[in-house]
């Protein structure tokens, strides 16, 4: 069986918030499975940078919103006498759950971190390069050096206000990639283009390339159409170009 890498490009804003919010989440959980010191300081830049996100993001409404949409779409399918009732009426149960606990919750999501003194320090210095030294955090460097099961549990209690986000974010983005069957397509001289559905909004376009190949795709999409460039960059230390041969690739537009 072939290994394939995926590329995805969201369509709209929300579902670009979504992305990097579950892109953050991946490196967060990923970050604090560790023991190692390293470990704590990225599990501590992803949760900074998922509070940065949500500040200038009304993400709990906008995941309610699309929760609320996601379960009238799909509670539609249910006039369909091939669709798996129970399956479906689970999925549906689901996202009203998510939603309700969402609409739960009070206020920001981040605001139980807003007057924590040692992530505003951190925060403040990262933008500086090698800010985060013992030296300019000596208070930083005491918790790194923390056992780790003991900064584990910190950042369990800083995160975990953020669980019901990332089982919200995760099932919505699961139910928008499944709701496509990816398909066969060619790419003439490294380029493919392609009309939107106006009917169906498309909200994520997902590429899947053989992971032996020497190209990777650049996806741009406008109102009713998009366009894949496939760039080959044999030096990754200068300019991709795009490749004049003809590329074999499977396209997913997904729309819920």
């Amino acid at each position: 069986m072939n290994d394939f890498v995926t590329y995805e490009q969201p369509l709209n804003e929300r579902m670009r918030t979504f992305l990097r919010l579950e892109v953050l989440m991946e490196r967060l959980r990923s970050a604090m499975e560790g023991e190692e010191t390293w470990r704590a300081h990225c599990a501590l830049n992803s949760l900074l940078e998922i509070v940065s996100l949500v500040n200038r993001v009304d993400v709990k409404n906008d995941l309610m919103l699309e929760l609320d949409r996601q379960a009238a779409n799909i509670g539609r399918l249910s006039a369909d006498n091939g669709v798996d009732q129970q399956r479906l009426q689970e999925i549906v149960e689901r996202l009203r759950h998510l939603s309700r606990k969402l609409h739960e919750m009070s206020g920001q999501l981040a605001q139980h971190l807003v007057r924590n003194e040692l992530l505003a320090s951190i925060k403040q210095r990262m933008s500086i390069p090698g800010g985060t030294c013992d030296f300019d955090l000596p208070a930083y460097h005491y918790w790194l050096s923390r056992k780790p099961e003991l900064r584990r549990a910190v950042l369990k209690t800083w995160t975990e206000p953020f669980d019901q986000v990332m089982e919200a974010t995760g099932l919505v983005l699961g139910l928008v990639r499944d709701s496509a069957v990816p398909t066969s397509q060619h790419a003439t001289q490294g380029f493919f283009q392609q009309t939107l559905n106006l009917e169906t909004p498309t909200q994520i376009l997902r590429v899947r390339v053989d992971a032996a190949s020497p190209v990777y795709p650049e996806i741009s999409a406008g109102k009713h159409r998009f366009s894949i460039r496939f760039l080959r960059q044999p030096d990754i230390a200068t300019r991709a170009t795009q490749t004049d041969e003809d590329i074999s690739f499977e396209l997913a537009t997904c729309a819920l």
